[in-house]
């Protein structure tokens, strides 16, 4: 049984929808880092954020008017990808449908404001108007009631693998329930000062304004998001191969994962495409070692230094970017990329080719690739 990538919808730094944002990638565009105007201490840090303008249009929806940036950012994907498939998201889309979300960090601007004000003005003063969105999955409920989706709508919480392990999960849905015909995929996150001290403690974020993949690694920026994917079971860009994904236990171990992941994908042909998810830590080390060793011809893309690492979104941006590679016949330079890596694609070019592979090392030890073919439309 086969499925396919019917739709593709994001809205990230570069633009409001993915067309856009793939011509300003093609356009050897990246997203400017803006430091945090509200920092603590004295530790400072950059991201890449969504315009508030691209999400305007969802933000319109009565449903969302109070809701966080994550959620505004995910519908205004998840309209895109409909969009794309030649459909209309509205109340009545959601039959015979399932939605999947994928998420890391989730809501994490509203869950900072209510704990503030539980911490600095006492419990009985926390909002209730807060609360709501503080949960992961309160964007793939509000995605499922715009959509009205009654039954299947689902939360994936994980690393910025997740987005593929989400579509591994929606293929099984599909496979398990023939009654359903199309599972929206989606993936969305938001940034915060919070977040990026968190990762910086752990040295994998920089307090640069830019970093720079199969280079150094100074650690990366984090930019907020959104990308959804509309899966069914007709189309021209199949999903030939898909997993759950695979952990490790230690950086030790991470190779050997990696090569077993990548390299169990390699039946039916080599990929012609790798899109990669290097972001200036130890993920790139990891990517470099196994693509040199069996991919070391296949041109690799990087897009995280022109978006920043969307995390929760990040995988389904790096899938969206690969089906619009195969549609277009062509491949984006990776801006800033370092001098590690041979085979790492440069500048923007035509290119030939009908099979790309999604890799994806996740902070929490965690790596996972999916495959797309270029098919003829069925």
């Amino acid at each position: 049984m086969s499925f396919f990538i019917q739709g593709i919808g994001a809205v990230t730094p570069l633009g409001p929808t993915s067309l856009e944002t793939w011509s300003a990638l093609c356009g050897g565009q990246h997203a400017p880092g803006t430091r945090f105007a509200k920092a603590l201490a004295d530790r400072s840090y950059f991201s890449c954020r969504v315009p508030g303008k691209f999400a305007a249009c969802a933000a319109r929806q009565p449903r969302l008017r109070r809701s966080g940036t994550i959620s505004l950012l995910a519908a205004a994907a998840g309209s895109d990808a409909f969009a794309d498939a030649g459909l209309k998201l509205d109340s009545g889309a959601g039959e015979g449908m399932a939605v999947v979300f994928a998420i890391c960090s989730g809501g994490i601007n509203y869950t900072r404001r209510f704990y503030d004000e539980i911490v600095t003005q006492g419990a009985n003063c926390a909002s209730p108007l807060l609360f709501p969105e503080t949960v992961h999955n309160a964007a793939a409920s509000h995605m499922a009631a715009l959509l009205g989706v009654n039954a299947e709508s689902y939360t994936l919480v994980g690393d910025s693998s997740v987005g593929l392990g989400a579509i591994h999960f929606a293929i099984e849905l599909l496979t398990m329930q023939p009654r359903l015909d199309r599972c929206l995929v989606v993936g969305t996150e938001e940034v915060d000062w919070l977040l990026a001290d968190a990762f910086a403690s752990w040295r994998m974020a920089t307090d640069l304004d830019h970093f720079e993949v199969y280079g150094l690694t100074n650690g990366t920026i984090f930019g907020e998001g959104a990308a959804a994917v509309l899966l069914g079971r007709t189309g021209s860009l199949m999903i030939a191969d898909s997993s759950p994904g695979l952990p490790f236990r230690s950086l030790k171990e991470s190779k050997s994962a990696a090569r077993e992941m990548f390299g169990q994908l390699r039946t039916e042909g080599l990929p012609e495409i790798l899109v990669s998810s290097a972001n200036g830590t130890f993920a790139d080390e990891v990517e470099r070692k196994v693509f040199s060793e069996i991919y070391p011809a296949v041109p690799v893309y990087a897009p995280k230094p022109a978006l920043g690492e969307a995390l929760g979104a990040s995988a389904l941006l790096q899938v969206a970017v690969a089906g619009l590679a195969l549609r277009h016949q062509q491949l984006p330079g990776t801006v800033r990329a370092g001098s590690k890596l041979a085979s790492i694609n440069r500048e923007t070019r035509s290119l030939s080719s009908s099979r790309a592979l999604v890799t994806c090392v996740g902070f929490n030890h965690q790596v996972n690739a999916l495959k797309l073919y270029l098919t003829p439309s069925k």
